[in-house]
């Protein structure tokens, strides 16, 4: 016979499941499905046989048998023990809990977190309160196979959900088969973020020797947190780093990082790398830093942005010589881009920008004001004199545009970039410049293409506090002065196209499902011409502080002409819900090819000299984009000079892929050497790369690549990495040798555990 009842005070059988960490809150009522049920109201009894049943919604507790005191709450469970609450499952032969207080027992228990994927086993467990228990005998492992490919088996264990395990006598083993064995061992068990330690970094070199990092992450609270590196090199020293992250609100967010090292070396001259001899600078110091870090802010009650980067270096070695591992140049780097999308400066710049800056935007108005700071480290060390530093700081920048705007009803669009900027240095002049340039244009357009003319007027005014370090013939007796300079701009495009028709589409029937043809090819011809001119004005009275200082003449028309290429692909597909076969059509610019060149009216205009002849054609570029599929990428860019009759640069890469198999790539870049009167290559370039990946196998991905320098001869970077991934665990290998150094890595990671690597 089947009985079925509702009963509210089932819900009390919450308390079984928290052997998994978890605790039931819900007001639906449990019901009870059974072969036999026994109530007995004098004794406070409930007594289920064979099948048992019950369900609230998605959980439930199946069992062939159950009883339950009522006026205790304890309840027993025997054979066949399953339950399962928010993906989480629990096993068992035999269980005893109390409800009220979360105690209780289960023999050959077995405990699934489904949340992170952690299996946890014993002969017996013991919950011993809301949110811990104890085993004997018992195995921990995050794999989903059996047997598991690693799993911790350890003589007793005492849990913490959303904390750690603490594991005694833990063996790791191997397809059930121990490797290693420790007294003690500590792993977590958690679904929140918990303090604690990260795996350590192993690392050898021959400029630092061994190298051991030991992070400890640090939860603050649900917004912040923060992690410790203890990092230390035995030929140099030890390292101490922090690492601070805070997101106050959901448009706020912040990440900040900084290191510190006594250094036991310094690079004095005499002593210093092969691979930074040729720079000219030294490093005589031994306290080295970094501290950099960024910071967003948007408020969208007034819808302003607000931006902060800092990055501050010791040295100019210091990047290059500290650049892998968890304090490293690129750990750094891919953090800030994953977080923030934007980059920092590459590890060999010798300027490191700090910039501050807020922003708004209208309709047609946009603010941003800026406060940048230039740390030049040629003037660190003693290297050059500090007092002597030209390095212009902008403190503040504004920035007031007004965007392309039409005039009423007329045609003529407004546009204007209005800067406003007060350069300070340490040695040097030091002004405030205010800069408006308007724009004036009127588009034409027609059926045959359009015209756009326009023109502008820049004017300049400078507010000089201080000369110094200026020429002579600059004029320093004003400290005010004005600069005006007009332009004109003038630019004419249309488009030609043409339709060419090719085969037949292929039969719309069932037996043609997946055929497809090429059915048609576009042809966009798209050429045109600019002519740009502003006008020769002696600039040298002015003060200089960056390019807006000392505009250029220029009085030159550029002509292009791009051809793009359209195919139009027909397949036959399956209808919607196995309906009749259906023609689609697909559309790919498979093919761009684009010429420019330039030509320069007053290089034709100038003065013939012996040394060099005039030469007002600039380079013929000519771009291939070449794209047919998924399986061929080509890109090239070339640079001819008829002067030279020559290819002056180069670009090309090749790409071939196989999707989600392999695929391979080639590149070559090149710059000859050239001696004109605008441009100097001293060296002639030729730099060839060469790599593919592999990821043919079940499991495993290889890559390897080549990058060398064919002028002369000699490997810049050979690398090649293996990567095996598995559910519950994977491991990496790559080897690296560059023109002045060798590095192996090799990486384990073990899901839940964590990451493990030299």
């Amino acid at each position: 016979m089947l009985y079925k009842i509702n009963l509210a005070f089932f819900i009390f059988l919450a308390g079984m499941l928290l052997i998994a960490g978890c605790s039931w809150a819900s007001d639906e009522p449990w019901e009870l499905e059974a072969d036999q049920m026994y109530v007995d109201q004098e004794k406070n009894l409930v007594e289920a046989f064979g099948n048992v049943l019950m369900w609230r919604m998605d959980d439930y507790v199946q069992a062939d048998y159950a009883r339950l005191h009522t006026d205790t709450n304890w309840i027993y469970l025997k054979g066949n023990i399953q339950a399962r609450f928010e993906g989480d499952h629990i096993e068992g032969r035999e269980a005893e809990l109390d409800l009220d207080n979360h105690v209780g027992w289960i023999k050959e228990g077995k405990v699934f977190m489904a949340q992170d994927n952690v299996y946890f086993s014993g002969e017996r467990m013991e919950k011993t309160g809301p949110h811990t228990y104890t085993y004997e005998d018992g195995i921990m492992t995050s794999c989903d196979d059996r047997p598991a490919p690693w799993s911790i088996k350890s003589s007793r264990g005492e849990v913490t959900v959303e904390g750690y395990a603490r594991l005694w006598h833990p063996r790791f083993r191997v397809k059930d088969r121990p490797i290693l064995y420790s007294p003690y061992m500590i792993a977590p068990v958690k679904t929140k973020r918990q303090s604690g330690f990260l795996f350590p970094t192993f690392g050898q070199g021959s400029e630092y020797g061994f190298n051991f990092n030991l992070p400890y992450y640090h939860v603050i609270d649900d917004q912040r947190d923060m992690t410790f590196y203890a990092n230390y090199y035995t030929d140099r020293g030890f390292m101490p780093g922090v690492e601070y992250r805070h997101t106050p609100r959901l448009h706020r967010k912040g990440l900040w990082r900084a290191d510190w090292l006594r250094d036991r070396q310094v690079h004095d001259q005499g002593n210093e790398p092969s691979r930074f001899e040729d720079d000219g600078l030294f490093r005589p110091n031994r306290d080295r830093y970094w501290i950099r870090g960024k910071y967003d802010h948007y408020d969208p009650a007034t819808d302003w942005t607000f931006r902060l980067d800092v990055d501050y270096v010791s040295d100019q070695n210091y990047l290059r010589e500290f650049s892998d591992g968890h304090s490293g140049y690129y750990a750094s780097r891919d953090e800030f881009e994953d977080e923030f999308g934007r980059d920092i400066q590459g590890k060999d710049r010798l300027r490191r920008n700090n910039i501050f800056s807020a922003s708004r935007n209208w309709n047609n108005l946009g603010f941003n004001t800026r406060l940048v700071y230039t740390d030049n480290l040629e003037y660190r060390n003693r290297n050059k004199p500090a007092r002597r530093n030209p390095t212009v700081q902008r403190l503040p920048e504004v920035n007031l545009d007004l965007y392309r705007t039409r005039l009423g009803d007329s045609p003529f669009e407004l546009e204007s970039s209005n800067e406003g900027v007060y350069f300070w240095r340490e040695y040097g002049t030091t002004a405030t410049r205010l800069d408006v340039h308007p724009r004036l244009s009127m588009p034409i357009r027609s059926g045959w293409g359009r015209i756009i003319p326009s023109a502008g007027w820049r004017q300049t005014g400078y507010f000089v506090d201080s000369f110094q370090d200026e020429p002579v013939e600059r004029d320093t007796d004003s400290r005010f002065q004005t600069r005006g300079i007009y332009d004109f701009n003038i630019r004419a495009d249309t488009e030609l196209q043409r339709i060419f028709e090719m085969g037949p589409a292929p039969e719309v029937k069932w037996g043609s499902v997946g055929e497809s043809a090429w059915t048609g090819v576009k042809h966009s011809m798209l050429p045109e011409l600019e002519f740009d001119y502003i006008p020769d004005k002696d600039q040298d009275k002015y003060p200089s502080f960056d390019s807006t200082d000392r505009i250029a003449a220029r009085e030159e028309l550029t002509y292009s002409l791009r051809n793009i290429f359209t195919r139009r692909l027909e397949r036959v597909r399956q209808g919607t819900d196995e309906g009749e076969p259906v023609l689609s059509k697909d559309y790919r610019n498979f093919l761009r090819v684009e010429l420019e060149q330039s030509y320069d009216f007053r290089e034709a205009r100038r003065s013939h000299s012996r040394e060099y002849n005039r030469r007002p054609f600039s380079d013929l570029l000519a771009e291939i984009s070449f794209n047919p599929n998924q399986y061929i990428t080509l890109s090239n860019k070339t640079w001819y000079s008829f002067y030279e009759t020559m290819v002056t640069e180069h670009e090309h890469t090749l790409t071939l892929t196989w999707p989600d198999v392999a695929s391979t790539w080639f590149s070559l870049d090149f710059l000859n050497e050239i001696d004109e009167y605008k441009r100097t290559v001293d060296e002639r370039i030729n730099i060839l790369e060469v790599g593919m990946d592999l990821d043919y196998f079940r499991k495993w991905r290889f890559e390897a690549s080549m990058k060398r320098d064919m002028e002369h001869s000699r490997a810049l970077e050979n690398r090649l990495s293996a990567e095996y991934r598995h559910q519950c665990y994977g491991f990496m290998f790559e080897y690296k040798k560059t023109d002045y150094d060798h590095s192996f890595a090799f990486h384990i990671k073990l899901l839940n555990l964590g990451e493990w690597g030299i």
